[in-house]
């Protein structure tokens, strides 16, 4: 552990949760964050102008990431508004595929399909490269990763229907991407996390599609209602979390806020904002059913203004019937499970990942 002169510091632990977080996770963020301007303290066009600059350096902090056989990209058309993004494929070494017993007696793999976090503004492929290496060899499975369009430039429901596509353009390119079409899973961190509930739910009510075999949600957005354009969290919100973690670190309340006002907004116009967050794309708690959906597996942190959502989304699941566990991993921050490097909990959280996928993808 270290010891700093906070006066130095731009964004030192708040004293509202400087008790609550594990002193690990503490060291981190007070070495590599803390000195540093966030991405939401400045307008997107600064940001967007010098990325590095407002990025936290996860690459100083990540667990290593394993050779894969291969981890081509592929450009797959999108189709609101019209367009083309980006999926890396991940496929594992012919060693883990002989050691892993997945493998179908045609050697087709069963594949999880990942959405990356960044509030639905910022990130891309590189920001779960680590997870998406350690998935693929540690489980011997395939990985899709996704690069869906990202606000301001594409507000919602981009992000998610470009994810949709996405999701069924695995589907039917299973054969050639040598996918078991009937073992595939989602995953998705934050906002992918939200994306990953949305698909969960298209996937079921969609014809002929294969049912999901895992939704992996992690640290996941799952209401977006009562996230404010600035200040707390209004009187009505149900989640005592966003009034308890407001200050928590890496992602306050007014971060949240900043990524919001640009994934649902365009311009000032409130009431569009209010519809769009009450959209099931965005709120996927707000779906007219939860029965019958791939099972879940819910990852949340404890100092998170969002573990209070992930708490009532796993509530929502099993009150309709679906199979759903969750763990919450006590004094970590929103991003702990990408610090596997030099932090433990982040370590058990991707060998929970591995065993949950492991246990999906069995061969029955």
């Amino acid at each position: 552990m270290g010891s700093y002169d906070v006066s130095d510091l731009i964004n030192p632990l708040h004293p509202s949760v400087v008790d609550k977080v594990d002193p690990i996770y503490a060291d981190i963020y007070t070495r590599y964050q803390a000195p540093r301007t966030r991405a939401d303290q400045v307008p997107y066009e600064v940001y967007n102008k010098d990325r590095k600059k407002y990025t936290f350096p996860t690459h100083l902090v990540a667990a290593p990431a394993p050779e894969v056989a291969s981890n081509a990209i592929y450009k797959v058309p999108v189709t609101e508004p019209a367009g083309e993004i980006e999926v890396q494929v991940y496929l594992p070494t012919p060693d883990t595929i002989a050691g892993g017993g997945l493998a179908t007696d045609a050697g087709l793999l069963p594949a999880l399909v990942n959405f990356h976090g960044g509030g639905f503004v910022i990130g891309g492929l590189q920001d779960d490269e680590v997870l998406c290496r350690n998935v693929c060899q540690r489980v011997g499975c395939a990985v899709v990763n996704v690069a869906y369009r990202l606000a301001p430039e594409y507000p919602h429901p981009t992000s998610a229907t470009d994810s949709w596509d996405a999701l069924k353009w695995v589907f039917s390119s299973a054969g050639r991407l040598g996918i078991d079409a009937s073992r595939v899973a989602v995953s998705g961190l934050s906002a992918g996390g939200c994306i990953a509930a949305v698909l969960a739910l298209l996937a079921r009510d969609e014809p002929g599609l294969p049912p999901l075999a895992l939704q992996l949600l992690i640290v996941p957005v799952i209401d977006a209602r009562y996230v404010p354009r600035e200040g707390p969290a209004p009187a009505d919100c149900p989640y005592a979390s966003y009034r308890a973690l407001e200050f928590a670190p890496s992602l306050p309340l007014a971060r949240l806020s900043w990524f919001y006002n640009y994934w649902l907004e365009t311009g000032t116009d409130e009431a569009g904002r209010a519809a769009r967050a009450r959209d099931f794309r965005a709120s996927p708690i707000l779906a007219a059913s939860h029965e019958g959906l791939a099972p879940a597996s819910i990852r949340c942190a404890g100092v998170d203004p969002l573990v209070d959502e992930g708490v009532a989304y796993h509530e929502k699941l099993t009150a309709a019937g679906t199979k759903s566990k969750i763990k919450i991993y006590q004094g970590q921050g929103h991003p702990f499970g990408q610090w596997g490097g030099a932090n433990p909990a982040a370590r058990e959280f991707t060998e929970d990942c591995v065993n949950d996928l492991k246990e999906a993808f069995a061969k029955k």
